[in-house]
């Protein structure tokens, strides 16, 4: 910078119009930074810095555009829906991240408006919380409000995160289902809540789960161990237990080298299919499913049908 003090700092990487100003910037200087690329426009009347902006991935953005819309808005407005459950580190799957949610006390009515959606509803204070200095709907009503609006896989992606981080209870969402019982949108929350499992690890087994659900396969059971008597095999991610039958979402995250385990890509190969041979050993089939097999529900779920009509027969093989 020029002996100024970054303006950029005080809100968390993003500066108002108004913030530049009393930074002794003139409007000439902001489109000139604009112009030479120093600057980004993150929205309306709202900048970044250039090096910051352009290393951020689309989560990132829409942090920082959140921080932008919270700061020009005039109070009471808090973040929520997807914008809520980014700040609180929970995942969402398929939304629209160009556009920033937040709610304000009011008639339910939502506008959508330079980039912002605006929500009117009942906004408790048992409902709001301040994370990172930015006010937003808590974990409880943002998960409500995503089930009710983002429809039920998307939901149950956040839902089954929250449940699994401790950050709600089953009953804490069944109580404020029933509080906003006559909002739009709120039947969708009891079957998000009721199918939503805290043992489901990542997007990609949420996901997997409501593909299960649709397709009219077996419920399964989650986060099994497998063991050949006192020896743990290992912990498959659901099992078909009638049909001898353990499908594996493949999310590729274990195979890269900076992978949880410690093991080399090559290791790790190796380790699985030391553990998948000892598992069907004990007279179990598998299926695996990738993240492009959740693309293709009918033909993923045909399958695993015949991978559970081969271990039907495994079960009914004489010994």
């Amino acid at each position: 910078m020029d002996g100024r003090s970054s303006p950029f700092a005080p809100r968390g990487g993003v500066a108002l119009r108004r913030d530049l100003l009393v930074s002794g910037y003139h409007d000439d200087e902001i489109r000139l930074m604009l112009r030479r690329g120093r600057w980004r426009r993150v929205r309306h009347g709202a900048y970044a810095e250039a090096e910051v902006w352009d290393a951020l991935d689309d989560v990132g953005r829409h942090l920082l555009r959140s921080r932008a819309t919270l700061a020009a808005l005039p109070a009471p407005a808090v973040l929520s829906h997807a914008s809520a459950a980014l700040v609180l580190g929970l995942p969402v799957w398929g939304l629209d991240l160009d556009r920033v949610h937040v709610t304000r006390p009011g008639p339910g009515r939502t506008r959508s408006e330079a980039g912002v959606v605006h929500h009117g509803g009942r906004l408790p204070d048992d409902q709001m919380c301040l994370v990172d200095g930015l006010w937003l709907t808590s974990p409880d009503r943002t998960v409500v409000d995503l089930a009710r609006m983002a429809g039920f896989e998307a939901g149950v992606v956040t839902a089954d995160a929250a449940l699994r981080e401790g950050r709600v209870t089953r009953e804490r969402l069944l109580e404020l289902a029933i509080a906003t019982d006559d909002w739009p949108g709120s039947r969708a929350v009891g079957r998000v809540v009721s199918f939503a499992d805290g043992l489901s690890e990542t997007v990609g087994e949420s996901r997997t789960r409501v593909l299960f659900q649709r397709e009219g396969l077996p419920e399964p059971a989650l986060q099994v161990e497998i063991r050949s008597g006192s020896r743990l095999l290992g912990r498959v991610d659901f099992l078909l237990e009638e049909f001898n039958t353990v499908v594996e979402f493949d999310g590729r995250v274990k195979y890269r080298r900076d992978n949880p385990s410690g093991l080399s890509p090559e290791g790790v190969v190796w380790a699985e299919k030391v553990r998948e041979d000892a598992i069907r050993a004990e007279g179990y089939e598998f299926a695996r499913v990738v993240w492009s097999d959740l693309d293709r529900p009918a033909a993923t779920a045909e399958r695993i049908r015949t991978t559970m009509a081969r271990g039907l027969r495994l079960r009914r093989r004489p010994a």
